[in-house]
């Protein structure tokens, strides 16, 4: 009677393939890390160049066309901005660039680019708005409104009776 079982060179062979796919299992895994570090990353740089345009918006006054710099503490990180403000074609518009660098390398490449306008108008009164004055509305009351307009009194409202169910018998 002969016993059957592996020889080495099954043995090898099986572990060759075993080999082959942990380390393709290992590149993924590792991708996959990398990949989610830097949309971390990538988030965090483009929520701190939106928090500086939001700044400006809300600022009520145009920004100067220049270049500034600084620096933030966001989500347990230190962060380099850049901002770049450039005057645009059209008046009282302007075009905001930020840039945002992790702190510890100032000298790479921006992790988010964010580009971002503000602006303000100039509000003008069209040349045939109506002339509104305040006119007696009947005992001692007031109603504003055109010069022209009448002032009919307003009658009251009756309520409606109260919606009851039907009911319905077998």
């Amino acid at each position: 009677m002969r016993r059957r079982g592996f020889t080495l060179i099954e043995v090898l062979v099986a572990l060759v393939i075993a080999a082959l796919g942990l380390a393709a299992v290992l590149s993924v895994v590792t991708a996959s890390a990398r990949d989610s570090s830097y949309l971390r990353d990538k988030t965090l740089a483009s929520w701190i160049a939106l928090n500086q345009i939001t700044l400006i918006r809300i600022s009520n006054s145009l920004p100067s066309v220049d270049k500034t710099t600084g620096d933030v503490d966001f989500a347990n990180g230190k962060w380099k901005w850049q901002q770049t403000v450039t005057q645009t074609d059209v008046p009282n518009l302007r075009r905001i660039d930020v840039a945002v660098r992790h702190a510890e390398d100032p000298d790479t490449a921006p992790v988010a680019t964010l580009t971002g306008f503000v602006g303000r108008t100039q509000v003008q009164t069209p040349p045939s708005a109506a002339t509104w004055e305040v006119n007696p509305a009947g005992p001692g009351g007031t109603h504003a409104g055109p010069a022209a307009t009448p002032v009919t009194p307003v009658k009251p409202v009756t309520p409606l009776p109260p919606v009851t169910p039907a009911t319905t018998t077998p």
